[in-house]
């Protein structure tokens, strides 16, 4: 009887960690913890989705200025929107491509109208959302980020910056020895991932006075592979482990003042895969499979949840669809487990749909099949 109950148990348990997709304290907080009305929105130019309005006076972002990198596409895109809709005051806009950050505002000018007036249904009073656009290249020079924090600073006409949220970043997948192309993506992704965030950081810091202020808030979007490595992603991986350490460091050695969060997402739907690194001359296009992804609008808003809620609970967040949330858990608490599947299974699955299709093996089902065809393989004496 009781081994039944125990097996009751933990097939339930299995389930609901299965149904996760996000770290549990984020996914409770999330679902219980957060007072938001759930509207269907489908503007133009963005993923169909369920998006949230939230009421005044209900959020820590009420009356904020908040400033985004990255959000021309992609989750700083969905991100901007959907903050849009938490009563933040200002929002700053940047990234490269100036006519999809036009684009981006234009939605948010839509999201924040929709709020305002269900705010208007509810009796209740919304301020004016301003939004300003700083279009600058986190590939560039010191004086490039030099130059975008003195524009951010004049748009807030000196009343100060309360948010950073540092979304811009760069995907990079080959072979950990492919030296042709590593020699060339290393100084080019370590400077867009790892030395641009951190610098930006540091100069809105100082020029801003957080530490005089004693405030400040940074939100740095990240990756799961700043927890576990991944094959094919060795240079990836190497950026977004440095950018994790250097955050959890600073968010430790001045916690009196500032509050630094760290955002681990796994696979999620967006143009990333597109917008990868590759030499002048490579015109291949990089494929992964859309049904191993999150939709961009729901990371956005597990990224949201964590925003507004504790520090103290929410300083590293994992957001993303098993197996990856899986596989973040083994990183972190059983290194062992970890390490025999990265070298025996999924390193050899990667490397594999990469030589052969071009693909960035994700997709689980994918998995299980390579695993078990290798399998039959070995046993039947036809592997190599």
């Amino acid at each position: 009887m009781k081994r039944r109950v125990a097996v009751v148990v933990l097939s339930i348990a299995i389930r609901l960690f299965w149904s996760l997709d996000a770290n549990p304290l984020l996914w409770l907080y999330d679902v219980y913890a957060t007072t938001a009305l759930t509207v269907s929105s489908t503007p133009e130019g963005l993923d169909n989705g369920t998006r949230r309005i939230f009421r005044s006076d209900t959020t820590s972002l009420e009356g904020k200025t908040v400033w985004i990198t990255g959000s021309s596409s992609g989750i700083g895109a969905e991100l901007a929107i959907q903050l849009a809709s938490t009563g933040v005051g200002h929002l700053i806009l940047s990234g490269r491509k100036v006519e999809k950050i036009k684009s981006t505002a234009n939605l948010c000018r839509e999201a924040h109208n929709m709020m305002r007036t269900t705010a208007q249904h509810l009796g209740k009073e919304q301020n004016n959302l301003v939004i300003s656009i700083v279009p600058f290249d986190m590939a560039g020079e010191l004086e490039v980020l030099d130059e975008a924090v003195t524009v951010a600073m004049e748009a807030t006409h000196n009343t100060g910056i309360d948010v950073l949220v540092l979304n811009a970043g760069q995907y990079y997948l080959a072979p950990a020895l492919d030296a042709t192309h590593v020699e060339k993506a290393l100084p080019d992704l370590m400077k867009v991932n790892f030395a641009s965030p951190i610098n930006l950081a540091l100069k809105l810091i100082e020029r801003d006075q957080w530490r005089q202020r004693q405030h400040g808030h940074i939100v740095n979007i990240s990756s799961l592979m700043g927890r576990g490595a991944s094959p094919m992603n060795a240079v990836y991986s190497a950026s977004k482990h440095a950018v994790r350490g250097y955050f959890t460091a600073l968010a430790a050695e001045e916690k009196s003042w500032l509050r630094v969060d760290v955002v681990l997402p796994g696979a999620v739907d967006t143009g990333l895969w597109n917008s990868s690194w590759k030499s002048a001359d490579d015109t291949t296009q990089l494929q992964a499979d859309d049904r191993s992804k999150m939709k961009v609008t729901r990371c956005a808003q597990l990224i949201i949840s964590s925003m507004i809620g504790p520090s103290y609970l929410f300083w590293e967040t994992w957001i993303t669809r098993n197996p990856g949330l899986l596989w973040v858990f083994l990183a972190s608490y059983e290194p062992f487990t970890f390490n025999f599947m990265t070298k025996y299974i999924i390193a050899p699955f990667r490397i594999s749909m990469w030589r052969e299709n071009g693909m960035d093996g994700l997709y689980f089902p994918d998995v299980l099949r390579y695993t078990w065809r290798s399998l039959v393989e070995y046993i039947t004496g036809r592997s190599p």
